[in-house]
């Protein structure tokens, strides 16, 4: 089975989101642009025309795009995840739904917009505004009543992706450019500091494929890779491999001693040890180890992944995917198994999460 046996679903499921929602959905109202985003990309990696059928829709996009004026300088700017937010007097500008709504131009192609090196500049000091002058780090958005990052906000390893890859969409190439807006020193050093013992990242020592894919692909856009160790790049990519369920071999004797094994699971990839296979940790892992290593495919069973997907958590009747078998088809989850079956492909960019022939018109 391939994903174009069951293509004309997986559309349909995908359209549906960006039509009308049922109530049930009411609470992602603040969510839209995340929406938008999983629901563009999809469609893009499906090799829908995204740009001819959605380009009318741009004006929609910018609508969510805020201004935040200061009293002596340029302001600052970015997207707020749904009209519902854009509370006047309020900050309500995040990173993650300014990365999601220029991800989304991206690929519409509204050149105008992103090649617009003023608006670029107000987008780059937001987030110049959102990091941690103690460690480097991220948080996701301001105060809401003021210019500095919020007090209230998590700090991790996601939020420092989403900062870098802003400022790469904004024109940020070489370290130097990334360093007019982020101390990109100590945001490299937080980044180590979330190194585990057995490889990969994650808080308070214990690995997570999220945290890092996450951490690998904002170092892979610093282009400061080599400030891993081979040691640690051996033991990261170890770490990922396991991650691969098998139900084989001595895993079959787990089946009544561990609760968090499921046989069916066979050729999944799992985010933590001990854990259930779910569809968006294969697209983490399978991520983070096309960035360690070229040969990453003769590391783990990509047969066994694409019959995990095709066959465990894509739904053959309303199409989209699951986190597992057991739960019905998301939103979220049928945008990384979508791409984690085109990453397999080789035909999408794991770094910036779209198509690689939308990346490769960064390049031109």
């Amino acid at each position: 089975m391939s994903l174009n046996n069951n293509r004309k679903k997986h559309i349909k499921f995908i359209e549906r989101h960006l039509a009308l929602l049922p109530g049930s959905h009411e609470a992602q109202d603040v969510n839209k642009m995340a929406i938008v985003f999983y629901a563009i990309e999809s469609l893009c990696a499906l090799e829908i025309d995204t740009k001819e059928i959605y380009t009318k829709n741009l004006g929609w996009i910018h609508k969510h795009y805020s201004k935040i004026s200061l009293e002596n300088d340029e302001p600052i700017a970015g997207f707020v995840g749904s009209l519902t937010m854009d509370i006047a007097g309020v900050n309500t500008i995040s990173l993650p739904n300014t990365l999601f709504a220029l991800l989304t131009l991206l690929i519409l192609d509204d050149r105008a917009f992103l090649t617009d090196s003023i608006e670029m500049g107000r987008i780059s000091s937001f987030v110049s505004a959102c990091q941690l002058e103690e460690n480097g780090s991220f948080m996701s958005a301001l105060n809401f009543d003021s210019i500095e990052a919020s007090s209230v906000d998590s700090n991790d390893l996601r939020f420092c992706y989403i900062a870098v890859t802003i400022l790469y969409l904004c024109g940020s190439r070489t370290i130097n450019d990334f360093s007019r807006y982020i101390d990109t020193e100590k945001l490299v050093e937080f980044i180590s500091s979330q190194k585990c013992n057995v490889g990969g990242f994650g808080q308070y020592g214990e690995p997570h494929a999220g945290y890092t894919s996450c951490a690998l692909s904002a170092l892979k856009l610093l282009d400061s890779l080599d400030r891993l160790s081979e040691e640690f790049i051996e033991k990261s990519i170890t770490w990922l491999v396991q991650r691969q369920v098998s139900n084989i071999g001595c895993s079959k004797f787990e089946n009544e001693n561990n609760a968090s094994y499921d046989e069916f699971d066979h050729g999944g990839f799992q985010g933590r040890e001990n854990k259930f296979a779910d569809t968006c940790y294969v697209f983490w892992c399978l991520n983070s180890l096309q960035i360690l290593t070229p040969d990453w495919q003769t590391l783990c069973n990509t047969s066994l992944v694409r019959d995990f997907l095709l066959n465990r958590t894509q739904n053959l009747v309303t199409g989209g995917f699951s986190k597992n078998d057991e739960d019905d088809p998301d939103l979220y989850h049928t945008c990384l198994g979508i791409a984690s079956l085109k990453l397999i492909d080789e035909s999408f960019n794991g770094v910036l999460c779209i198509p690689k022939n939308i990346s490769s018109s960064l390049e031109s």
